[in-house]
C-alpha cells in the first residue's frame, strides 16, 4: 500500500527537570484558586509534548450530573496547570456524549483548538468519580508560544491532488504479507485525469470543511484545516481522508496548507422474529438452526441491571440480512441475502452451506452476536455504538456496520474501517486462498474486526477518529480484538480455522507460556516497518489481558476492559490503559460493587498480570511510541489484608471454556 508518513519524532522527550518542576509550581498556585480543598497534583508527563498526561484532583467536592459543563470549566479553569501559555485562550471543545462505565463514573471527552481548528490528535478527558466529583484530567495539549497564521497557501483541491498522488506513488509494502499470511497487493489507482471537485464547502467555519467528488476513488473525499504539532510549532495543514477503490482501504493524509509537503499519511481500516442456519463459531462442523436474535442467556455472562426493556431489539428488520446493527450484502452485486415464511417464522436457509448466500448471512450473524455482547458490558447508544435507531436512549442515528462479504480477496484478507458516531463502519470479508476457506465463517475474525470499531468509538469519545493511531495504541487495538474474539470462544488463538493452522494467525497461542512482553517494544518483530507491525505489538497486549482474565475472571477482565476504554486517553500507551483498568477497578470498589477484599486481591492479580509482561510500576516508554521503552517486571508493595475474606475470581464467573454459550461451542466438539 501506499508509503506510511509522520514528520514527527517520537524519540525526542521534551520532559525536563526544568519543564517539570515550572509545571508543578503552577498546579501549586492554581490549586490555591481552586473551590474548597481542592488540589491539583501532576501524576505523570507526556514525552512528546512535555506537558501533563495525568492531573489528578484531590478534594474535589461531589456534584451528580452536569458533567459537560463542568469538564469545559474544569480545564479552562486549569489550562496553564495543562502546559497552555499564559498568553494562549484554552480552546477546547466538548463532545456531548458523556461516557458513563458501568461504576457510574463519567468521562467528558475535550478537542483542543487554536483559532477555531482542532490539533490534530490532541485531546483532554476529565474523569468524574462515582460520586461526581473530579477525579483527574488524562490527555495531551499543545503548548502555543506565538501566534500563528491560519490562512491557509494553498487550496483544498491542490491539497486533495497532492494527497492523491501520494497514495498512487509505488509503496514500501508490496512484498509484504498480512496476518493471513497472504500477500499485500497495492490497491491500483489511477489518476489521470482527476481534477479534485468541490461537491459542498462551508468557508464560514475556521476549519473550512469541504466534500468533494471521488473522482477514482471509493467515496466522496472528505477535507478541512488542522494544526500538526510539531517539535518546534504546530503547522496548518489540510487533512484529507480517501476511501481506496474496491474498498481496498481508507486513509488519513495530512498536507502541509503552505507548501503541500506530506505530513503525515495513515491506513485507517484495521477491519421480526426470525432464525437462521450459521456457522455459530467456525466452519468446523455442520451448520445450526438458531434465532435471530440470540436470547441473552445464552451468552453465559451475568445480565445487568438497566438493560432497555425488552433487549435483546430485533435483529432482522424485513425478510433480509438487514437490521437495525448490521446491513450485510455481497461486495460484487450488492445484493443481500434474503429468507422465507416458514409457518409463520422467518427462516434464514442458503441453499449453498458454503456460498456467496452463506457468507452473507454468517457476516450478519456474527456482528448481530458480538453487537449483543458489548451492549451488555456497556458500549451503548449514547456510547457511539452501532445501530439505525437508537429508540431514544441516545447517541447519533442511521450508522448500523455496512458488512460486505468478497468472493476473493480484500485488503487484509479482513478489515473494518470506523467513522464518526453517525456514520456507518464498513466491514469487509474475503477469502484466504491458500486455504480456500472465508473470513466469514470463523467468528474470531469477524469478531476481531467488529472490536476495532468498539474500540475506535469508545477511546477518546465517538467524534473522535484519531485516538488509536499512534503505535502502541493501533497495537493495543489489535490486542483488544484478539482479547475480545479469544475470551468469547474460550480459545487462545485467532484464526485457525480459516487458516488452517492449529496456531492460527499469530505467532505464539495466548497460553500461560506466551514468550515476550512490554520491554521488547521497538526491538525485532516489533520495530519492522511492515504493514503488520501493529498486529506483532498487539499480541503482548492481548496475552497480557488474557493472563489478567486467568488471574480473575473472564467477566471481570472484560467489563474492567470497556470501561477503562471510556477512561482512557486519546493516544493511550500501554501503560496508560493499564492505569485506566485499575482505576476503573478502583471505581468499582468506591461505587459499593467489589468489598474491600475483592477489590485488594484483584487489585493485586491485575498488577500481577502486567507485571509478568513487564509492565510493572516503574516501566516507562515515550507516550504511545515505540521508543524509551523499559521493562519492570515487579509487582507494587502489596497493601495490608482487609477481612477475612480474598477475592477468588469465582463470583464473576472463572469457568473454564470462554463466553459463548454450549450451543455456540458445540462446533468446536
Amino acid at each position: 500500500m501506499a508509503r506510511e508518513i509522520d514528520k514527527r519524532d517520537p524519540s525526542v522527550n521534551r520532559t525536563t527537570p526544568a519543564r517539570t518542576r515550572s509545571l508543578n509550581e503552577r498546579a501549586a498556585r492554581v490549586s490555591e484558586s481552586l473551590q474548597g480543598p481542592h488540589t491539583l497534583n501532576i501524576e505523570s508527563f507526556d514525552a512528546a509534548t512535555g506537558n501533563p498526561s495525568l492531573v489528578a484532583s484531590e478534594g474535589a467536592a461531589p456534584e451528580p450530573g452536569n458533567y459537560v459543563a463542568r469538564a469545559l470549566s474544569h480545564v479552562q479553569s486549569i489550562g496553564t496547570v495543562l502546559g497552555l501559555e499564559e498568553t494562549q485562550a484554552p480552546e477546547f471543545v466538548a463532545d456531548h456524549n458523556v461516557q458513563i462505565s458501568s461504576s457510574g463514573a463519567a468521562t467528558v471527552h475535550l478537542q483542543q483548538q487554536y483559532k477555531g481548528i482542532r490539533l490534530f490528535q490532541t485531546a483532554q478527558g476529565v474523569r468524574f468519580n462515582p460520586d461526581g466529583s473530579i477525579a483527574d484530567t488524562v490527555g495531551r495539549s499543545v503548548t502555543i508560544a506565538q501566534e500563528l497564521e491560519a490562512t491557509p497557501g494553498i487550496s483544498v483541491q491542490d491539497a486533495v491532488l497532492r494527497a492523491a498522488e501520494h497514495l498512487a506513488e509505488p509503496g514500501a509494502y508490496e512484498e509484504d504479507v498480512d496476518e493471513f499470511g497472504q500477500s499485500v497487493a497495492p490497491t491500483p489507482l489511477d489518476l489521470e485525469g482527476f481534477a479534485p471537485k468541490v461537491v459542498a464547502a462551508f468557508t464560514n467555519q475556521p476549519e473550512a470543511p469541504t466534500v468533494l467528488e471521488p473522482g477514482p476513488f471509493g467515496d466522496e473525499i472528505k477535507a478541512s484545516l488542522v494544526w500538526f504539532p510539531l517539535r518546534d510549532a504546530p503547522r496548518l495543514a489540510w487533512e484529507v481522508v480517501f476511501v481506496m477503490p474496491g474498498q481496498g482501504g481508507q486513509y488519513r493524509v495530512l498536507v502541509a496548507a503552505d507548501d503541500g509537503e506530506i505530513l503525515y499519511c495513515r491506513q485507517l481500516m484495521l477491519s421480526v422474529e426470525a432464525e437462521g442456519h450459521v456457522y455459530v463459531v467456525d466452519g468446523a462442523g455442520g451448520r445450526q438452526l438458531v434465532s435471530f436474535p440470540r436470547p441473552l442467556a445464552e451468552f453465559n455472562v451475568p445480565i445487568p441491571e438497566g438493560l432497555p426493556e425488552g433487549f435483546p431489539d430485533p435483529w432482522v428488520a424485513d425478510d433480509s440480512a438487514s437490521g437495525n446493527a448490521v446491513n450485510a450484502f455481497l461486495a460484487t452485486t450488492g445484493e443481500t441475502f434474503r429468507g422465507s415464511l416458514e409457518n409463520g417464522r422467518l427462516v434464514f436457509n442458503p441453499a449453498d452451506p458454503e456460498g456467496e448466500e452463506q457468507q452473507v448471512l454468517n457476516i450478519f450473524y456474527y456482528n448481530c452476536v458480538i453487537h449483543n455482547f458489548f451492549y451488555v458490558y456497556g458500549f451503548r447508544e449514547a456510547d457511539g455504538n452501532f445501530q439505525q435507531d437508537n429508540f431514544g436512549r441516545g447517541g447519533a442515528l442511521a450508522d448500523p456496520v455496512t458488512a460486505f462479504a468478497h468472493p476473493g480477496r480484500v485488503a487484509g484478507t479482513a478489515n473494518m474501517s470506523t467513522r464518526i458516531d453517525g456514520q456507518s463502519p464498513v466491514m469487509n470479508m474475503g477469502l484466504v486462498e491458500d486455504t480456500g476457506r472465508h473470513t466469514a465463517f470463523d467468528s474470531t475474525v469477524v469478531f476481531h474486526e467488529f472490536t476495532h470499531g468498539v474500540t475506535n468509538r469508545l477511546v477518546g469519545g465517538p467524534m473522535n477518529t484519531q485516538a488509536l493511531e499512534d503505535f502502541q495504541s493501533a497495537g493495543m487495538g489489535e490486542g483488544w480484538g484478539d482479547y475480545i474474539a479469544c475470551t468469547i470462544n474460550g480459545t487462545t488463538v485467532v484464526g485457525a480455522w480459516v487458516t488452517g493452522k492449529p496456531g492460527g494467525i499469530r505467532k505464539f497461542p495466548y497460553d500461560a507460556s506466551f514468550p515476550d512482553h512490554f520491554g521488547m517494544l521497538g526491538t525485532g518483530r516489533y520495530n519492522r516497518p511492515e504493514l503488520n507491525r501493529q498486529h506483532a505489538v498487539g499480541e503482548i497486549w492481548c496475552a497480557a489481558l488474557l493472563e489478567m482474565n486467568r488471574r480473575i475472571g473472564p467477566h471481570l477482565g472484560v467489563q474492567l476492559v470497556i470501561d477503562a476504554l471510556k477512561l482512557s486517553p486519546v493516544r493511550p500507551s500501554f501503560l496508560d490503559m493499564r492505569d485506566s483498568i485499575l482505576k476503573a477497578l478502583g471505581n468499582k470498589l468506591a461505587a459499593g460493587q467489589l468489598s474491600a477484599p475483592e477489590h485488594a486481591s484483584a487489585h493485586a492479580a491485575i498488577w500481577a498480570a502486567f507485571a509478568r509482561f513487564g509492565m510493572g510500576p516503574r516501566a516507562r516508554s515515550n507516550g504511545a511510541s515505540l521508543t524509551g521503552v523499559v521493562a519492570d517486571f515487579n509487582t507494587p508493595p502489596a497493601p495490608r489484608p482487609v477481612g477475612p475474606a480474598p477475592f477468588s475470581g469465582d463470583e464473576v464467573g472463572t469457568a473454564p471454556g470462554g463466553l459463548q454459550s454450549e450451543l455456540m461451542r458445540e462446533e468446536q466438539r
